[in-house]
């Protein structure tokens, strides 16, 4: 083509993959310099110039209250390009790509961008968001393209479209679907847009997944496992030039991909500070320019060996806040840049503050109760000089939804109902109080199973003695139940008793050989540390180890009694270890008599095998 020609206009209509973030140079930017290198004049058209920011830094926000309205929304949109990118691109940059978005969001909003902007190209890059996070069946995502092309050409009958297909990303936990359902659209769509084209509207399929090394088991031309890095920028580039000059006969040859791409800079961060504040700890640093956030990593001074480091995070702005510590605490922290997945900067030197939060502490007297689609709450205010409450924080958690996210509303009553919940699943469930230092230490509440009520009462309690002072309490586990809570009595007065125990004892402090009181329970939460005994092959069975049992095991009793919330069951019968009642029986004890001590795991859910 002359170069004196009209420019063509070209409109790139996608998702965050065209999108970019700041610091990129973005496919958009690749495929302009070939359009230039093949001397095809073109003009790109669209609403937004720019690429993705990084987040701004801010405090932690309370959480909203159901009457509050959303925080708007806006698209953010005016982030930056490679150092380096040309001027003429950065004055010839729009487009209509926006991070997140679907093919169904997408085929609604087109036709008034055709409109306005009069493309004579649409280089499609939409779906992965509908197949992923959307979960649309691959004909539901092929009908979304399909009303898109129907809609800009009601805006433009003589508009082209090149169109891409979907990538694959890396392996996501519990996501074992999504490479079916990537592979069953593409089909689709490699098999549907041959009927699609008019004559005065050709429509032509891009292979950009054949041609973008990533996949379940490789992210080489990926950041982050899905996003395009350097190199990947360039293979989306020649992905759609190649169709560009198969099917619309614009340019002579396909992008080349250079054999040296340039790294991405990835220094390690600078004026890297900790300063204590009325939430807890303020960490700071100056930003890095296209950094794909920072990882931080932080620990408790002194709590352990100078390697190790008990949490690390991932955060996309230059702040950090460590909230809901303890006054006293001196908290030490390590930063570094992130270019994704693999690429990082050095670590920072370590920098250190110690806590004077002025926040809150949780609620108290926390009681929940299972409804049929989610649970209700009440609690009564924390007691102390703290200043006025603003709010309190309600959280839940689906134990049984492999990646799920925790939710959370605002309540300025005592009182909450949340809903929508799934049925037969089991919640966490927390509390904290929000005032103007911010939110303060969690409550914990007992956790909930959505849709069921009271549980029976457990069956199959028995005692084992695993020496003089230690038993092994053991009872059916019932899947209706949260957690348990089991009792202790003296043995010649837990019948005048019943259920008139009150105090609550950590279970913990009983695994570590203290002594129980009489008539004192314990919590067993199933979401706590707790075993599981192994029967042969039936990891049926719910159990706790009860120490300090002095002067003999002989001397107490026991019950279980489950519960789902607040809602708790009858108490089981009361047993004694199993030695004691073969004592009263008449039955001796010889030297030489085994003991039986069954081998068990730790955790809510764990079914380890006896050793």
């Amino acid at each position: 083509m002359a170069s004196n020609q009209t420019p063509i206009k070209v409109m790139v209509v996608g998702d965050s993959i065209s999108h970019g973030r700041e610091g990129d140079w973005t496919w958009r930017y690749r495929i302009w310099e070939w359009f230039r290198r093949e001397g095809v004049p073109i003009l790109f058209v669209g609403p937004y110039k720019g690429t993705v920011p990084p987040d701004d830094p801010e405090p932690p926000r309370p959480p909203p209250l159901i009457s509050e309205p959303a925080r708007p929304g806006y698209l953010r949109t005016d982030g930056g390009y490679a150092k380096g990118a040309s001027p003429d691109f950065l004055a010839n940059s729009d487009h209509f790509a926006v991070g997140g978005r679907q093919a169904a969001q997408a085929m609604r909003l087109v036709a008034e961008q055709v409109a306005t902007y009069q493309p004579d190209y649409c280089l499609v890059q939409l779906g992965f968001n509908d197949v992923a996070w959307g979960r649309y069946a691959p004909a539901l995502v092929l009908a979304s393209i399909k009303f898109l092309v129907n809609q800009a050409r009601s805006a433009k009958p003589d508009l082209k479209f090149a169109i891409a297909n979907v990538p694959q990303r890396t392996f996501i936990p519990g996501r074992e679907d999504l490479p079916g359902s990537t592979d069953a659209y593409n089909a689709l769509l490699a098999r549907s847009i041959p009927r699609w084209s008019t004559e005065g509207s050709p429509v032509a399929l891009v292979r950009l997944c054949e041609n973008y090394s990533c996949g379940p088991d490789t992210s080489k031309a990926a950041y982050d496992g899905l996003h395009p890095n350097a190199l990947g920028e360039y293979q989306i580039a020649q992905a759609f030039s190649r169709t560009l000059v198969e099917a619309f006969s614009i340019g002579l040859n396909e992008l080349r991909i250079p054999v040296d791409i340039l790294a991405r800079p990835m220094p390690t961060p600078t004026n890297f500070q900790a300063t204590p504040s009325p939430g807890g700890i303020v960490v700071t640093w100056d930003a890095v320019y296209g950094a794909f956030g920072y990882d931080i990593r932080v620990r408790i001074a002194g709590s352990s060996s100078p390697e190790e480091w008990f949490a690390t995070y991932h955060v996309n702005s230059n702040r950090h806040d460590t909230t809901r510590c303890v006054a006293g605490e001196k908290w030490e922290y390590q930063l570094r840049t992130s270019g994704g997945n693999i690429v990082h900067s050095p670590w920072s030197a370590i920098v250190s503050a110690v806590a004077h939060p002025e926040t809150a502490p949780g609620p108290r007297n926390i009681v929940t109760h299972p409804t049929a689609s989610g649970f209700t709450a009440t609690w009564d205010p924390p007691i102390g000089d703290f200043g006025d409450i603003d709010r309190y924080g309600v959280y839940w958690f689906d134990t049984d939804t492999p990646g799920a996210f925790p939710g959370v509303v605002g309540v300025r009553e005592t009182a909450a109902e949340i809903v929508g919940l799934t049925a037969g699943h089991q919640y966490i469930v927390a509390l904290d109080t929000w005032t103007a230092a911010g939110g303060g230490l969690l409550a914990g509440a007992r956790p909930v199973r959505v849709g069921m009520g009271k549980p029976p009462t457990p069956t199959g309690v028995h005692a084992v003695a695993l020496d003089n002072t230690t038993v092994e309490l053991i009872w059916e586990l019932d899947p209706s139940a949260t957690g348990y809570v089991v009792w202790i009595a003296d043995a010649d007065d837990h019948n005048t008793c019943g259920n008139c125990c009150s105090s609550q004892h950590d279970a913990d402090s009983l695994l570590q050989g203290k002594r129980p009181e009489p008539r004192h329970r314990i919590i067993c939460d199933n979401t706590a540390t707790l075993t599981i005994a192994k029967e042969g092959d039936t990891p049926s069975l719910r159990s706790v180890v009860i120490g300090g049992l002095v002067p003999s095991v002989c001397e107490f009793v026991f019950a279980v009694g489950a519960y789902n919330g607040n809602d708790e069951s009858d108490l089981s019968e009361w047993v004694m270890a199993d030695i004691c009642t073969r004592l009263l029986k008449g039955v001796n004890i010889d030297e030489g008599d085994s003991v039986h001590i069954r081998i068990e795991g730790i955790g809510a859910t764990d079914s380890p095998d006896d050793t």
